[in-house]
């Protein structure tokens, strides 16, 4: 009898697990974070600042494409170990990591550049805020 329960319980659980879930939009087969119920609550974009609406001229990554490069620009001050940007990271179009670029507060500007020649689809840059949490934005490729 306790098997039954048990097993029934692990449908219950199956069933809420899919709705709580937050849903993502579907492109192509890879889910759009953009798009996502998560941003404004995760993580945050220029369309869902969430709790730091208002932040996002100075925490949102700009991207700015050269041919098989990228550089990527965060708007924000860098106030020492205050407040600053910590890092940038480069994900490809199905989420996986590419590469990251830390910055030292006291003496680097939240600039990096990127060689994307490899990649296709999309690119999404993560700037990650010591204070204002983590901001995503998506390049076209």
């Amino acid at each position: 009898m306790h098997r039954r329960l048990f097993i029934k319980g692990l449908g219950l659980i199956g069933v809420a697990s899919s709705i709580a879930v937050p849903k993502m939009a579907v492109a192509g087969g890879a889910p759009d974070p953009m798009q996502s119920n998560l941003a404004g609550l995760l993580f945050y974009t220029q369309d869902a600042p969430g709790r730091w609406a208002g932040k996002e001229e100075s925490h949102v990554p700009m991207i700015e494409r050269s041919g098989s490069r990228i550089e990527v620009t965060t708007g924000h001050e860098m106030d020492g170990y205050n407040h600053y940007i910590i890092k940038h990271i480069l994900l490809d179009q199905n989420l996986a990591f590419v590469e990251e670029t830390r910055f030292n507060p006291e003496t680097d500007a939240p600039v990096s550049s990127h060689d994307i020649s490899k990649l296709s689809g999309s690119v999404y840059v993560v700037s990650l805020c010591n204070k204002h949490d983590t901001w995503l934005n998506m390049l076209a490729l």
